[in-house]
């Protein structure tokens, strides 16, 4: 409707937009309000995919116990199916259902959920574990009391299956549990495992705890630990996260022979440190990001952390990174992604400069969206273009962010 009355070129037309920009405005305000609380638990794209990558490396490990349990005892076509489902990218209880409930028969009394309690009494460990997994994903915090007795006296798959379980129910009865068996347990999916599911619970109490974990001799437990300080995203941490990446930093051209030197435990310890934001991250950051002997991949994390912590250095260094033709283009894309997280009007400058880029032009588009006011300034400026597509983008971002001060230039710009 803006639009059409846009294109009508009647001059009543100001009036019209201008009580409907602010009608925008009141509703923008009134949206960020109620979701301020819920924006600050959100988490960065990065450090969620790489949490779901500890979920997925620990569900292989799960699917192949219990491939060789089934190989042992001849049942192995009964498995493969199961199997499939825990590799699975995509999660959600409807897979796992048909196996946790496969030994009920038709008359079994029960809704689905009390047939899947009663499935994690079975004396097969896959249907137990299979209860579990989909208990996890409805999160069902009935199933808490008996999936704790499953992580502290079951065999190793179904122990790891229920740290999985607990972190998705997200029930604080069962951080005593995650914390013992994070401390004394014997393996690494359940104790790596447990320090997820416990910054999933979000108890901050359990952070000491966790930074102990950064001391593991396991590596899967470090990095995990490094995660889940993140995800809980206490500034207690920051000190001891920078301390992995001192530690595990090569020195006159020898690699530091500690665990901490170790690809994975780096890069989560960097993503943990953006996920805080803490500007004494600042500097080990960017000496990672501008250090050519480090591993690609933790220099492409550098840059993104930098891009959530709010100091000026770190703006700086990404668009320095950026504007560096011969650095490595994966480096320079993981730059330009962080630089669209960050609140600078120079920065948005930047971004209106790349919106008819045929690579990143789409991120940069998105990013102009999501800056919303700080942008406004660079796009009426980016109205003059003689270039008719960009100028129609730039209308439809400015419509889209919904500031008054864009009524004007886009009648103007329509004239």
């Amino acid at each position: 409707m803006l639009l059409a009355l846009l294109e009508t070129g009647d001059d009543r037309t100001e009036n019209i937009l201008s009580e409907n920009f602010e009608k925008i405005e009141a509703s923008d305000k009134t949206a960020k309000e109620s979701e301020a609380e819920e924006w600050k638990q959100e988490l960065s794209e990065d450090i969620l995919q790489a949490i779901e990558e500890k979920d997925t490396v620990t569900r292989k490990y799960i699917a192949d116990s219990i491939a060789m349990d089934s190989a042992r005892s001849r049942n192995r076509g009964e498995t493969n199916a199961f199997e499939r489902a825990l590799k699975s990218e995509i999660q959600n209880s409807s897979i796992y259902v048909p196996f946790a409930l496969s030994d009920f028969g038709p008359e079994e009394s029960g809704n689905e959920t009390e047939k899947l309690l009663k499935a994690l009494k079975s004396n097969k460990g896959s249907t137990r574990i299979a209860a579990m997994m989909a208990l996890g994903e409805m999160r069902e915090k009935a199933a808490v009391d008996p999936i704790l007795e499953i992580l502290t006296r079951d065999y190793l798959p179904a122990q790891a299956s229920a740290a999985i379980a607990l972190g998705k129910i997200g029930d604080k009865r069962a951080v005593e549990a995650l914390r013992k068996e994070m401390k004394d347990g014997d393996n690494e999916y359940v104790k790596g495992g447990s320090a997820i599911a416990l910054a999933r619970i979000g108890d901050e109490n359990s952070v000491p705890y966790i930074i102990d974990r950064l001391r593991d001799q396991r590596i899967k437990v470090r990095s995990s630990a490094a995660l889940a300080l993140g995800e809980i995203g206490n500034e207690t941490a920051v000190e001891p996260l920078i301390e992995i990446l001192k530690t595990g930093k090569s020195a006159e051209g020898q690699k530091s022979n500690s665990l901490n030197a170790n690809t994975d435990v780096r890069k989560s310890a960097i993503l943990a440190l953006g996920e805080i934001g803490s500007t004494n991250s600042t500097e080990i950051l960017i000496g990672i990001l501008t250090d050519k002997e480090e591993e690609l991949e933790v220099r492409t994390a550098a840059a993104s952390a930098l891009g959530n912590i709010k100091d000026p250095k770190a703006v700086e260094t990404l668009k320095q990174t950026f504007a560096d033709k011969t650095t490595d283009a994966n480096i320079r894309n993981a730059a330009f992604l962080a630089l669209s997280k960050t609140r600078d009007r120079e920065t948005a400058g930047m971004l209106v400069g790349k919106m008819g880029d045929q690579e990143i032009g789409a991120i940069a588009r998105k990013a102009l969206i999501d800056m919303g006011e700080m942008a406004v300034g660079p796009l009426i400026e980016n109205l003059k273009t003689e270039d008719k597509k960009t100028r129609a983008e730039t209308a439809l971002i400015l419509i889209e962010i919904g500031d008054q001060r864009a009524v004007k230039p886009l009648i103007e710009a329509y004239k």
